[in-house]
């Protein structure tokens, strides 16, 4: 039997890609990005010209940008993406059809959302040379209506269900311990889907869209068990997004579960000149968001006009692994950094940001309670399997 050649892939976590952004937000990046076999990110946005907005999303505003867009990511190298998120349905039906098919036109295959639940449930599978990875999405940050059905729009969904008790069980009022617990029905059919992808593909990558945004460090206990419940399944790589922070990476089983590396392109120069956002009279939403998360909540950087979100969160990553006959070789990190213009730029072992986001890595995946280790390969740092 032939030996086939080994192939890399390249995961990233959300992307919008706006035209007003100040200047080529994947300029830095994209070289990694093509050289990779495959790469893969998540649609954080609609490309449209015919947004109407959601009224069930809860978000100020709709995540929208122009058709165009869509070339630059097919030029950034992206050739597979998921759409299971928080905003695939702020802007309608239209806003979410364009998009599916916008993507598929330029090349750019994608998971996680369909017509209805039977399509949002199909995997993207790619193949090169020989080799064929399976990617499915799910999101379990969902607004009312987001989620795909029978004959209904939307995304494959990973529904998580919240539950408060008491922390003193005989004391009335004392502090809440949350308790999160995915939707068992919606587990079991991301674990068919898992099994169903594993027999037409060599390797399968789960990405849900999950977590706690904004909060450093913590990881909320459903997603260990969404990502175990899918390597028991036969997933080979768990590569999860939505904090807009970097999160820990656990190992299982001998594969990784990678729970964010943070935004990748998410420059949003318009959204933060029209935001406001030190303004004295803030919306009751932008209150909450204050109260919950104080000051990694959104606002305005002097020094990174473009890009509103917490200095931490302008440590990155890009995760790459390579398959070798059939089997995932190695799994790593590509430390990135966000620059002033909100670029994710790559970073060589000897720049001085280097040591600052593979230390951090290693600070909020122990700070999880995970015992992951990373040794360093070059300009990578590879986790331990």
């Amino acid at each position: 039997m032939m030996k086939r050649r080994s192939i890399s892939v390249c995961c990233v976590g959300d992307v919008v890609l706006r035209d007003d952004d100040e200047g080529p937000v994947l300029g830095l990046a994209r070289h990694v990005l093509r050289e990779a076999d495959i790469s893969f990110g998540n649609c954080e946005s609609s490309y449209s010209t015919r947004p109407v907005r959601n009224g069930a999303a809860g978000s100020a505003e709709g995540i929208i940008a122009h058709p165009r867009n869509l070339a630059v990511l097919a030029d950034a190298g992206f050739n597979v993406m998921t759409f299971a998120n928080n905003h695939h349905m702020d802007c309608g039906d239209n806003a979410f059809f364009d998009t599916l098919d916008g993507l598929k036109a330029h090349g750019i295959a994608t998971c996680g959302a369909g017509r209805n639940i039977a399509e949002a449930r199909e995997p993207a599978i790619i193949e090169r040379d020989g080799t064929t990875v399976a990617f499915l999405g799910y999101s379990s940050i969902l607004f009312p209506g987001f989620a795909a059905g029978p004959r209904a729009p939307g995304c494959a969904p990973m529904k998580i269900h919240t539950y408060y008790r008491q922390s003193e069980e005989e004391q009335p009022g004392s502090p809440g311990v949350v308790e999160t617990v995915p939707d068992a029905d919606d587990l079991r059919a991301l674990q068919a889907d898992v099994e169903k992808a594993k027999a037409r593909a060599d390797i399968v990558v789960v990405s849900p869209h999950w977590g706690i945004h904004f909060k450093p460090v913590e990881i909320s206990p459903y997603e260990t068990v969404v990502a175990r419940a899918a390597i028991d399944a036969g997933a080979d790589l768990v590569f999860g997004h939505h904090p807009h922070i970097m999160k820990g990476v656990q190992v299982y089983k001998g594969k990784a579960i990678v729970h964010s590396l943070g935004n990748f392109a998410f420059a949003l120069a318009d959204m933060v000149k029209r935001g406001n956002w030190n303004t004295p009279n803030p919306t009751p939403r932008r209150l909450l968001y204050r109260k919950l998360y104080g000051e990694y909540v959104m606002n305005y950087y002097p020094d990174s006009p473009v890009y509103p979100f917490h200095p931490d969160a302008r440590r990155v990553g890009i995760c790459r692994f390579t398959v070798a006959d059939g089997r995932i070789a190695s799994v790593s990190i590509l430390p990135c950094y966000i620059n002033a213009r909100g670029q994710p730029e790559p970073l060589h072992a000897g720049h001085e940001r280097f040591e600052e986001v593979a230390s951090y890595l290693q600070e909020i995946s122990a700070g999880a309670g995970f015992e992951t280790r990373f040794t360093q390969q070059g300009d990578e740092l590879l986790i331990e399997t």
